[in-house]
């Protein structure tokens, strides 16, 4: 036999060996185990990645690690992010963790085996979080180890400025929202004993305001959503604002998507149109500043518009028909007197 085929016995031995080896790893698997795992193993899977991916997830088909041994997750620089250890549990997600790469890792001691793992799915998402709305709003149920500040709330020429929560649900001591001025001062700090729904913040002195979320590294929750805010000028006459980003009439709850562009410019303009004449009336003495609830207040433009002004016409005619009537009775019973 040759050199050179006695080198490709040699390797191809090798090969085998190194391969019998090495944990097991399906066609359909990211990350897996041998069935079950031996005593006194170590072994890292590395590079479970989603490229492109802000936050990341795993998903175990099955997992089952004894007592005395542990499975590790860790970011792609090695840092420990959760260990599982004398668990039985399958077909489930890990939580978010921020980044585009997770790696596993498998240690055993010599106390006896059980099936190992299976991971057969990763998930990424690309942004930082729900973009589909004007105001902030976190992922539900945000990542570990998460730290974004959301673009301003702002709203020019406002003296005053709150926002309300939808929904508020954060789950560690170490997870934070903050709330700050557009100096960046802190105003408040929400944590998860603060968690609530359907709630409005305090009054605050200004026209902008920034959300921050901070997470740490012992579970996830729901997050956050902020749906609407209130905002009041110098003249005291609050306005709403909603996801939309449009002013609303204070009694309005909420304001739907407008289909088309006419129909949303048409609402602008109605919104602008009622808070002009809003301040118009209060100039006027018409409306007291903090009279937001009353009929008047909420069809204010239609007294000022051409159908309002219709209206008070015909109520006048009216009026002066009724008076010219009871002058004239009057004068007629007169002229009887003078007769007699």
């Amino acid at each position: 036999m040759s050199k050179l085929n006695i080198f490709r016995v040699v390797l191809c031995c090798f090969l085998f060996v190194v391969l019998a080896c090495m944990p097991a790893a399906s066609s359909e698997s990211l990350a897996e185990s041998k069935h079950p795992y031996s005593n006194n193993f170590e072994y890292t899977w590395s590079n479970i990645s989603e490229p492109g991916a802000t936050e990341i997830r795993l998903h175990f088909s099955d997992l089952d690690i004894g007592r005395y041994d542990k499975l590790t997750i860790l970011d792609k620089y090695g840092n420990d992010l959760v260990t599982y250890s004398g668990i039985t549990k399958a077909d489930f997600w890990t939580e978010w963790y921020v980044g585009d790469t997770l790696k596993v890792k498998l240690i055993t001691g010599n106390s006896g085996t059980a099936y190992g793992f299976k991971i057969d799915e990763v998930e990424g998402r690309s942004d930082m979080c729900i973009s589909n709305s004007s105001l902030p709003e976190s992922y539900h149920p945000y990542a570990n180890n998460f730290v974004y500040k959301w673009p301003d709330i702002s709203k020019p020429g406002a003296t005053q400025i709150r926002i309300h929560f939808e929904s508020l649900n954060l789950a560690d001591t170490y997870d934070k929202l903050i709330l700050y001025d557009k100096y960046d001062n802190e105003l408040v700090t929400y944590s998860r004993f603060q968690s609530g729904n359907d709630f409005w913040t305090k009054w605050y002195t200004g026209d902008t305001l920034k959300v921050k979320l901070i997470t740490g590294n012992s579970g996830t929750a729901y997050g956050f959503k902020i749906d609407k805010g209130e905002i009041k000028n110098d003249k005291n006459i609050t306005t709403v604002f909603t996801e939309s980003a449009k002013t609303l009439d204070p009694t309005t709850e909420k304001v739907g998507h407008n289909s088309g562009e006419d129909s949303d410019d048409l609402q602008k303009y109605m919104d602008r149109f009622h808070n002009v004449s809003v301040e118009i009336a209060v100039t006027l003495n018409i409306l007291e500043e903090e009279d937001n609830q009353s009929w008047m207040y909420r069809n204010i433009q239609w007294v000022f518009s051409g159908i309002g002004g219709t209206l008070l016409v015909s109520i006048g005619g009216l009026m002066k028909r009724w008076k010219d009537k009871k002058s004239d009775n009057e004068n007629s019973e007169d002229k009887k007197l003078e007769s007699n």
